[in-house]
């Protein structure tokens, strides 16, 4: 976590009084799942929440305080997940690394799957999608959550960029770029959509022929076909 991530409102070392915080910040994600940036109050973060308006008020001054940290609050657990995408891919680049002559074939093939899987995954959670754009939007009006933004985003590039400057890529910022835009557009359309299973060939094709463009591969593989 950098420092752009850290929490601005008011902190407390009782275990009772950290619970209640928790509470409030969780309450104001549910909030902006249903109703957006713009439904964030005081009081309805507490009637959600089910504490005292006094409660919301005492740790987070004001609302760009609350919404503040409650990005921060989703930032954490959405930081984590790329950790474990990380060591996920890490085990992708063993596996690859024992295939020879036949390796770009099997990187088309198995960097689909990876990709087609985390987006299911990220389809499947839409409110954390619906947090997502929503945090995305509002962060063009404040410069605060724009650097927080922009920290998490990072952060998934370098991900991805690590990825392929292990595969020895001669562009892998490049490379990092074109897959986070695919993942995020797809990611995108499909939450909206909500059919992302009715259309599994379609959706399939368009993954595979984005990886097989994007690593420079000759041969089409059957998900192609």
């Amino acid at each position: 976590m950098t420092h752009l991530l850290t929490y601005v409102g008011r902190q407390t070392s009782r275990s009772d009084g950290e619970a209640r915080r928790v509470i409030i910040l969780e309450a104001t994600l549910r909030l902006i799942v249903k109703e957006g940036i713009r439904g964030v109050r005081h009081r309805a973060v507490a009637k959600e929440a089910n504490v005292p308006l006094a409660s919301t008020t005492y740790y987070f001054k004001d609302i760009k305080v609350l919404i503040s940290d409650s990005l921060t609050y989703f930032a954490e657990k959405t930081l984590w997940m790329n950790k474990v995408l990380e060591s996920r891919s890490f085990e992708l680049i063993n596996y690859l690394s024992k295939q020879g002559n036949n390796r770009d074939e099997q990187l088309q093939i198995h960097l689909t799957q990876f990709i087609c899987e985390h987006i299911r995954e990220q389809v499947r959670h839409s409110d954390d999608r619906i947090l997502e754009m929503a945090f995305h939007e509002e962060a063009l009006r404040s410069r605060q959550l724009a650097d927080a933004i922009i920290t998490l985003d990072d952060s998934f590039l370098a991900t991805i960029k690590l990825f392929f400057e292990k595969l020895n890529s001669s562009t892998p910022l490049a490379d990092a770029y074109q897959v986070l835009g695919l993942i995020k557009l797809l990611e995108y359309q499909y939450v909206m959509r909500g059919n992302i299973d009715k259309d599994k060939s379609q959706f399939e094709h368009i993954v595979n022929s984005s990886v097989r463009k994007i690593i420079g591969a000759k041969t089409p593989t059957s998900l192609d076909s």
